[in-house]
């Protein structure tokens, strides 16, 4: 994959990849009517919205009704690119599974304490405490070890530590994983490993090629680490105000804080730009 930096070069914009939280989705987790406007009018000019989100399909429906948008989306940082109105599946990655039990042993070997969730093809599991650190409610209930719950391909390992920074937790899974998978964090408690190579920009780098959309026609906006290899990839790319250090680093421009509308702003003066 090409990894020279975005160019913000003005061009015809063809696709736009966003964020869920933190960009399209306000700090109390709520999207104003603007935003939910400005993604509209996008879509009606023949431009490609593109949510690109880490949380799995089975956490996101909540957005899904809000935003009212049912094309292309893409979950779990890049593992799973869905057409939701036409119920297809047009790419997916996954782990393999002896990776992610790995992984779970080590790092609860190294660090008593640590909790775990699975993100599998069609399901979700995990243990006590996890879901104290998510916005939205899951529809499962914890159990005692994931490793009981490995069934399947597995998607995204969630690992999470009530003592240690996500700095800490981060480079000791980083360490334990190695070049088998990769590792990102959203700005909640918890960091989360996709399989090898696996990142949004990974996956909107495919869309393009199967949608004959060239890189710089995509315009990409985005607030965390796991954002920044999205924030990279495309032609023109955008970090929330209230984005993080390495987002902004990894952005061509930084633009308003998601409570003021900074998303739907930057839209419409791209829509204005061109038409």
């Amino acid at each position: 994959m090409d990894q020279d930096m975005s160019t913000n070069d003005g061009g015809h914009i063809r696709m736009i990849a966003t964020d869920i939280d933190g960009t399209m989705l306000r700090v109390d987790g709520s999207m104003s009517a603007r935003t939910q406007k400005a993604l509209h009018q996008a879509q009606a000019a023949g431009i490609h919205v593109v949510p690109a989100t880490g949380r799995p399909l089975m956490a996101a429906y909540d957005v899904i009704e809000d935003l009212g948008l049912h094309n292309y989306w893409i979950f779990a940082n890049g593992a799973l690119t869905r057409h939701l109105e036409r119920g297809e599946t047009v790419r997916a990655y996954w782990m393999n599974p002896a990776v992610a039990q790995g992984l779970v042993v080590e790092l609860r070997a190294k660090f008593p304490g640590a909790g775990f969730g699975l993100e599998l093809e069609d399901d979700v599991t995990f243990e006590p405490g996890f879901q104290d650190l998510i916005p939205t409610k899951l529809r499962a209930e914890p159990i005692d070890d994931v490793l009981d719950g490995i069934h399947g391909r597995v998607q995204k390992v969630v690992v999470f530590h009530p003592e240690l920074s996500i700095d800490e937790l981060f480079e000791a899974t980083c360490a334990a994983i190695g070049d088998h998978g990769v590792v990102s964090y959203t700005g909640l408690d918890f960091v989360e490993v996709g399989a090898r190579r696996v990142t949004k920009a990974l996956a909107i780098e495919g869309l393009c090629a199967d949608l004959g959309v060239r890189r710089s026609e995509v315009a990409s906006f985005g607030d965390n680490h796991n954002d920044v290899s999205m924030l990279q990839w495309c032609g023109q790319s955008f970090a929330m105000g209230n984005g993080s250090d390495d987002a902004k680093a990894a952005a061509g421009a930084v633009i308003g804080h998601t409570d003021e509308d900074g998303l739907a702003i930057k839209i419409e003066e791209l829509l204005e730009a061109q038409s």
